[in-house]
Order: structure tokens, then sequence, then C-alpha cells
């Protein structure tokens, strides 16, 4: 320090000399004053912290966009035009009684019986939810074999009903059993 300079005097130089019991009322006094509001402030703060996370759930559902009316009909009309094209896989059209005779007639082949006439007739009654084709077969065979025949009918015509079956078994070997065989197919009604 060179001459005719004079010390900066520091902070604690400063300050009015005190005494020993007054500097410590001056320390718990800085105490209280600084970590008092800190402990109630920390102790308000679960609550505090709960109340905000439920405005903060509130803001979320008000600013969330909600699916329109618009957009949750568009999605019905969806799922219903889907589960039209899954019915028209499942139900025949009744225009396609051709497919139909042709498949029956091929489960007849399988089962080693002969369709030896058929007879289709489309009705519509009331309360029903599509036509309905009533197939009439008339079948040459075993008997063995037409119970076989019906119960493939269920995998190759989910959608039909047998309304009745008549079976003539006949005495004379060589000749062949005959049933006749009336079903209802239930159609899906488009084109």
């Amino acid at each position: 320090m060179e001459p005719g300079q004079e010390k900066k005097k520091g902070f604690l130089d400063r300050l009015p000399k005190l005494g020993r019991i007054s500097q410590l009322v001056l320390v718990i006094g800085i105490f209280l004053v600084i970590f008092v509001p800190l402990f109630v402030v920390n102790q308000q703060q679960p609550e505090r912290q709960s109340q905000l996370e439920a405005t903060l759930s509130n803001l979320q559902k008000i600013v969330t966009p909600v699916q329109t009316p618009k957009a949750k009909f568009e999605a019905d009309l969806a799922q219903a035009t889907a589960d039209t094209e899954s019915a028209k896989a499942t139900f025949p059209s009744p225009q396609g009684s051709p497919q139909i005779l042709d498949s029956l007639r091929k489960l007849a082949e399988v089962n080693d019986i002969y369709i030896t006439a058929t007879k289709v007739a489309t009705s519509t009654p009331p309360g029903s939810i599509g036509p309905i084709l009533t197939i009439t077969l008339n079948l040459k065979g075993q008997v063995s074999l037409f119970q076989n025949f019906l119960l493939g009918l269920d995998t190759k015509l989910p959608t039909s009903q047998i309304n009745r079956v008549t079976f003539t078994i006949t005495g004379v070997e060589g000749e062949y059993d005959t049933a006749t065989v009336v079903m209802d197919v239930l159609c899906y009604g488009g084109s």
C-alpha cells in the first residue's frame, strides 16, 4: 500500500461495533427472517401442488380436442360399411342362385350322391332382413351319404336352414335311396 492512500473499509468494518449478545440477536433475527418464511412455504407446498395439478388436469380436458359428432358419425358409417361388406361375403346374393346350386352339386359329388332335380323360389317374408331363396333338391344315393351331405351344408351355406327332409329307402338291391330336401337360404338383399 502506498503512502497517502487510505485503506478501504470492509463490510464488517463499516458495521457499528456490537457486543456479543447483540451479534447473537442479529444472527437469530437474520435466521428467522430467512428460514421461517421458507419453512411456511415448504409446509404449504404439497397442498398447493395438488391444487395446481387438479387445475392443470381440468385445463387439459378443456384444451384437448373432443371428437366431434360428425367424426363419430363418419366412424360409425365406416364401421357399418365394413359390416355390410362382411355380410355380403357371408350372405349370398339372390341373383347368385346358379352359383349356390353349383356349390350344392359339388357338395353332392363329394358325398357320392346325385341331384336329380332342383327348384328355386325367391320370397321376401314380412319382417325378414333380406330375401329368402327356397331351394328344393331331389337327391339319389345312400341314406348315410345324405346325412353327410346335410352336415356339409353348414360350411357351404352358413345362412341356410333346412325346413324339411324326406327319405325314401328302397328295399330292392341295386336301386338308390332318394331324398327330398327343402331349405331356405337367407340372402343379403342387394345386387
